[in-house]
């Protein structure tokens, strides 16, 4: 059963990213707060993989994660689980930390309170996508 769960973390993910994730990054788009498109097929070293084929990845790896350890999170609501993990995984360790440990830049977005308050948007509602498809594929 947990093998099963952990696949639909990943599946979960991956639309999450697709659908909330680049959703919100459209909306942002749209009214003047960030210059990328979302969806975007611009290849990302080494192998040239589309980067929202890349960006599915990720979000599958943190849907795992979510599968494995979301009902940690001391709330009763899956809902608001799915954006208290989207906040503190992907976007304060993932993108404010790792991402830049990694490859560079600035941790914590240098505190920029743009870049802050647009990433806590976008991993929110990854994290609320992954919430909604996880409830959809248990059913309820």
């Amino acid at each position: 059963m947990m093998a099963k769960q952990l696949v639909f973390g990943f599946i979960a993910g991956a639309l999450a990213v697709l659908v909330f994730h680049q959703g919100l990054v459209l909306a942002l788009h749209l009214f003047g707060h960030i210059p990328n498109f979302p969806w975007s097929m611009r290849p990302i070293p080494p192998w040239g993989v589309p980067a929202i084929i890349n960006q599915m990845f990720w979000g599958g790896l943190w849907g795992i994660l979510f599968a494995a350890i979301g009902n940690m999170i001391p709330l009763s609501n899956d809902l608001g689980r799915g954006m208290v993990y989207g906040l503190l995984g992907p976007w304060l360790l993932g993108n404010g930390i790792l991402v830049p440990l990694f490859k560079g830049g600035a941790f914590l977005w240098g505190f920029n309170p743009q870049s802050m308050w647009r990433g806590a948007l976008i991993g929110a509602s990854f994290g609320l996508g992954l919430a909604v498809f996880m409830r959809l594929f248990r059913g309820r």
